[in-house]
C-alpha cells in the first residue's frame, strides 16, 4: 500500500532528469535522430532508422520506435 504522508515519497515534485532526446529533423531521408545524454547522435539507432526508412516505413513508425528507445535509455 502506498503511504501518502511519507515526505520521502514526494512524487508531485519529482523531476526525471532529461536524458537524451528524439529530435525531428528536416531531412526526409532521416526524419528523426536519437540523441544521448551528451547530445550526440546514437549511431546504432541511426542505422536502424535508416533500415526502417529503406523498407518504406512511414516517419510515424520511426518516431514510435524512437520514443520506445528513448524510454529505454532513460530508465
Amino acid at each position: 500500500m502506498l503511504e501518502t504522508g511519507d515526505p520521502s515519497r514526494d512524487l508531485i515534485n519529482f523531476v526525471l532528469p532529461p536524458t537524451g532526446a528524439l529530435v525531428e529533423v528536416a531531412d526526409p531521408a532521416q526524419p528523426y535522430v536519437l540523441l544521448d545524454a551528451a547530445g550526440e547522435v546514437v549511431e546504432p539507432v541511426s542505422a536502424f532508422f535508416a533500415e526502417l526508412q529503406a523498407c518504406s516505413r512511414p516517419p510515424s513508425t520511426i518516431r514510435s520506435y524512437g520514443m520506445d528507445l528513448l524510454s529505454m535509455i532513460r530508465s
